[in-house]
């Protein structure tokens, strides 16, 4: 579903990421994981098309969209949530996901399912965004991109800040997405353990380069754990 072949990515002149490759299936959960600083978010972002990428190539269902602008890339299936998730605080829940419609041209509707995979979200429909804990902005932030019924879903570091308890709802949201609709998922993520319980696939980064990559139920937790640590 998503390639990328030997991408370069800038932030202004610096090269963050070289040569970089590899491929999300289609309807699988695939984690990209690895220490601070190795170019994980950069690379969320030049699938976004919000860094610059001059070389490489970046494949979405069979179309080349490294050229096209974000808003362009959304349009065409690509949900993304932020790190630091970047919900409205000042407008409410209710603002927010109504938001989420604008790539349809804010026509349609919230699914429905949404509130079912997010009960929050009807409970806290006035409340504004910023009152909202970490874990629930999390929440409203996975259910706004969702509204555009995306068909692929990347999310950067979505257990961030969060507290134990919603980091378990969060991990069964994603595997009900991907279930329940079918959804692709891509998401980077530093905690392990989170990646090994909700993904089929994962990767390892390295300096801007992919390091290791298998399976997720084939994986020696040690291995990758060492990988992240050395």
């Amino acid at each position: 579903m998503l390639k990328l072949k030997n991408i370069d990515s800038y932030y202004g002149e610096s090269r963050v990421i070289e040569k970089l490759s590899f491929d999300v299936p289609k309807g699988k959960i695939v984690g990209l994981i690895g220490r601070n600083g190795v170019g994980k978010s950069t690379t969320l972002k030049s699938i976004m098309g919000i860094v610059k990428t001059p070389s490489g190539e970046i494949e979405f269902c069979g179309e080349n969209i490294t050229k096209k602008p974000v808003y362009e890339r959304v349009k065409r299936g690509i949900g993304y949530v932020p790190q630091g998730r970047d919900i409205f605080p000042q407008m409410t829940v209710q603002e927010n996901l109504e938001l989420g419609l604008q790539p349809l041209g804010g026509k349609g509707k919230i699914p429905d399912y949404l509130y079912d995979l997010f009960p929050i979200l009807p409970k806290f429909a006035k409340r504004k965004g910023g009152d909202l804990s970490g874990g629930q902005q999390q929440q409203l932030a996975i259910a706004r991109a969702l509204c555009a019924e995306p068909k692929i879903l990347i999310l950067d570091e979505p257990t961030e800040g969060i507290q134990p308890s919603i980091i378990q709802d969060i991990g069964s949201a994603i595997k009900k997405i991907n279930s329940w609709k079918g959804i692709t998922i891509l998401l980077v993520e530093q905690y392990l353990d989170f990646v090994l319980k909700n993904t089929d696939m994962l990767y390892v980064m390295e300096k801007g380069s992919i390091v290791y990559s298998n399976e997720t139920k084939e994986c020696d937790s040690a291995e990758v754990q060492k990988l992240m640590t050395e």
